[in-house]
């Protein structure tokens, strides 16, 4: 029995019962589907029961598995206890080193941060900012220790571990300036001006993507501004200089104040998530620390 409920099998239960489907929990763990699978099947043949209901709309858990639930999330605690137990008294864990792309470094890194100083008041905090290309290359030449970066694939000699989901939405000004027409189907919004983030920027590179597949394909024109900040394309687009593709998790404040307005696009969708990129032996020290505090946070705050 003690072999079925080791720490690693129990983590895999938690995270299919937190994000509700075998595919999203192999992403997120860096296990590929069938492992997870095998992992959830030899779990309810030793206990003896079923964990999961199983529909086309995901996995929810059994009676069975809400309790099981109980005693995964009592070990995930406990772990969590027990490093913090270790690193605490007088560890020298070294500084924290991070590199964050703009809207991670602007919209979901401060509150972690502040976590990680409240837990470790005495480590030395340094974040250096840049595009998801600069993050890749600080990390390999040894700059910072830990990047956080948005919309990448693929990062050689490197390792991603995705932690958070985002949309990239269309927006154009909340009060459009005269003269200014809000594109309503998707021809009007191909002859339309799009603002765009630099090359290099990881939200340019998700767009890019998305609007290639559209008939025909929208690609950036001569005439398309160029900006390297999404709080300038934010200032441009109300002041009815083009449309742009922002994160949602970045405009919450222009919405409310009816700055900014989505422009709704039948068939396009762009969802794009923040990854962890780390060395391929892992982050340690408070890179590592830092990593898990972030992780428990928005667990706690009910992110999927």
């Amino acid at each position: 029995m003690t072999g079925l409920l080791d720490p690693r099998r129990l983590a895999t239960f938690r995270m299919v019962a937190i994000h509700g489907r075998l595919s999203e929990a192999a992403r997120r763990l860096n296990l590929s589907q069938p492992a997870v699978t095998a992992q959830i099947q030899q779990l309810e043949a030793g206990l003896g029961c079923r964990l999961f209901l199983r529909s086309r709309s995901g996995m929810r858990l059994t009676k069975e598995g809400q309790r099981l639930m109980e005693t995964a999330e009592a070990v995930h605690r406990l772990l969590g206890e027990a490093e913090q137990a270790l690193a605490d008294p007088g560890a020298d864990l070294g500084p924290l080193r991070l590199g964050a792309s703009l809207t991670a470094a602007a919209h979901v890194m401060p509150r972690a941060l502040a976590h990680f100083q409240r837990r470790h008041p005495g480590t030395s905090l340094f974040m250096e900012v840049g595009n998801t290309g600069q993050i890749q290359a600080w990390l390999r030449e040894g700059v910072i220790d830990l990047g956080v970066v948005e919309g990448l694939e693929r990062a050689p000699n490197l390792r991603l571990e995705p932690f958070l989901d985002d949309e990239l939405v269309c927006v154009g000004p909340g009060k459009p300036p005269l003269g200014f027409v809000m594109p309503s189907t998707l021809a009007e919004f191909g002859r339309a001006r799009i603002l765009w983030r630099e090359s290099g920027s990881g939200t340019r590179a998700v767009v890019l993507r998305a609007l290639g597949r559209l008939s025909p394909p929208r690609a950036p024109r001569p005439d398309d501004p160029v900006l390297g900040q999404t709080e300038a394309i934010k200032v441009a687009v109300q002041a009815g200089m083009g449309l742009a593709f922002l994160p949602l998790c970045a405009i919450q404040g222009e919405l409310a104040r009816r700055e900014l307005r989505i422009l709704e696009l039948p068939g396009l969708r762009i969802r794009r998530t923040f990854s962890w990129v780390v060395p391929h032996a892992g982050p340690v020290g408070s890179a590592g620390q830092f990593q898990r505090i972030v992780q428990d946070m928005l667990a706690q705050d009910g992110y999927r």
